[in-house]
């Protein structure tokens, strides 16, 4: 008989993707779609001057080294625009003035990288981004300050845009709550997810589920034992959340209503503040979006993550089985395969829940088999049974039996 281990998931993109939000590789397309239906459209008017300077920033980086269009009019006007501008303008014409400048300037990027067709992978970008700041080098005749700028720009964007998502969501969709109903009826349960949207903790505070995001690591004397309530489901971000952000004044985690971790980035009228050791943001960023970009060199060495990477290697452990759900195992995440490989017992089972596009059988090249995840699933766990499913999770969660 097997022991009676963890039941651990390991949650991917395609998880969320029933919920319409964006798989990486689409979200720099996302951002060229027209004013009045992208997700930089700010409601209640006037739109965030902080959030358009963001866009406006990336927009011309974007522009200037991954297309062939001539900004350097553009480029000339933003630094104007930047050097003049105070938040918030206490003179109202002024203010007018700037806002329908820098609105226009959006507009005339955003129409700009759209016609553009902008293909560029964000791995390419992150990592560029990480190699200069690192080596402290010069990328693009911009230095690495002016560098890392641009990058807590489009972070900032991409927790503004998927904060968006996820409050226009409904949460009523049947798949979700078929998930949390199956998470009911399990105990000792332990969600591991590469993801950074807040979509599993909102499902879960609604259907009365309670969590531990396991931010703290216990500490073990030869005779400890930490009791572990069984019936909290840890839920571990190993990338972060959306919804949290590092002081960069006492370093505190300050972790922000789900509802509110966009917009409060962009608020003109308020400082950022940190709610730990009170410091207000003066002309630089105060508070650092705590999300780990796609980049090919994830730096995980923080207390922080640390303790979120330990936490999952000790349940996977334990696990007596291990399901993963849309998650295609790219062999751009080393870092989480080679924590997988040696975490995850030999004699757990193995669920690959996935999409139909994945299977293999949908194809007779042998060379476009090699290349779809169900090859590294086997290649990393030979000796583990495995069992492949190529639905989506739509139906896996609503069977009655496991």
């Amino acid at each position: 008989m097997k022991n009676k281990g963890r039941t651990v998931f390991v949650i991917g993109a395609g998880f969320s993707a029933p919920a319409n939000l964006p798989i990486q590789n689409r979200i720099l397309r996302e951002i060229t779609q027209p004013t009045s239906t992208d997700f930089l459209s700010f409601d209640p008017d006037p739109e965030s001057l902080k959030l358009m300077l963001s866009f406006n920033r990336v927009g011309l980086y974007l522009l200037q080294n991954y297309t062939k269009v001539d900004c350097t009019e553009d480029n000339i006007k933003f630094s104007g625009l930047e050097r003049d501008i105070v938040l918030p303008n206490t003179d109202p014409i002024q203010q007018n003035n700037t806002f329908r400048e820098i609105q226009m300037q959006r507009e005339s990027i955003r129409s700009k990288l759209e016609a553009a067709d902008l293909q560029i992978s964000l791995e390419d970008i992150f990592t560029s981004f990480d190699k200069s700041y690192q080596g402290k080098e010069y990328l693009y005749q911009k230095s690495y300050y002016q560098i890392d700028k641009v990058r807590d720009a489009i972070t900032r964007l991409f927790v503004y845009y998927f904060s968006r998502r996820i409050n226009s969501h409904s949460f009523d969709h049947q798949e979700y709550i078929d998930f949390c109903n199956f998470i009911k009826s399990q105990r000792s349960v332990t969600i591991i997810s590469t993801n950074w949207d807040v979509l599993i903790e909102e499902y879960f505070t609604r259907e009365k589920i309670s969590y531990n995001l396991c931010l703290n690591e216990p500490y073990f004397t030869p005779s400890s034992k930490i009791k572990e309530n069984s019936s909290v489901v840890n839920l571990i971000k190993l990338h972060g959340s959306i919804n949290w952000f590092k002081c960069l004044n006492c370093g505190t985690l300050n972790i922000v209503d789900n509802k509110k971790c966009g917009r409060f980035l962009f608020d003109d009228s308020a400082d950022e503040t940190c709610a730990q050791c009170h410091c207000k943001a003066s002309n630089e960023p105060l508070l650092q979006a705590e999300i780990i970009t796609p980049t090919m060199m994830k730096t995980i060495n923080s207390q922080l993550y640390n303790n979120l990477w330990s936490a999952a290697k000790r349940d996977l452990m334990k696990a007596s089985s291990v399901t993963f759900v849309g998650y295609s195992l790219p062999v751009a995440d080393f870092e989480l395969r080679y924590l997988l490989q040696r975490s995850i017992p030999s004699e757990a089972t193995i669920d690959i829940v996935l999409h139909h596009s994945d299977n293999p059988e949908n194809t007779d090249a042998s060379s476009l088999k090699s290349l779809l995840p169900e090859k590294r699933y086997r290649d990393l766990f030979a000796k583990n049974e495995m069992n492949f499913f190529y639905e989506g999770f739509n139906n896996y969660f609503s069977k009655t039996e496991k």
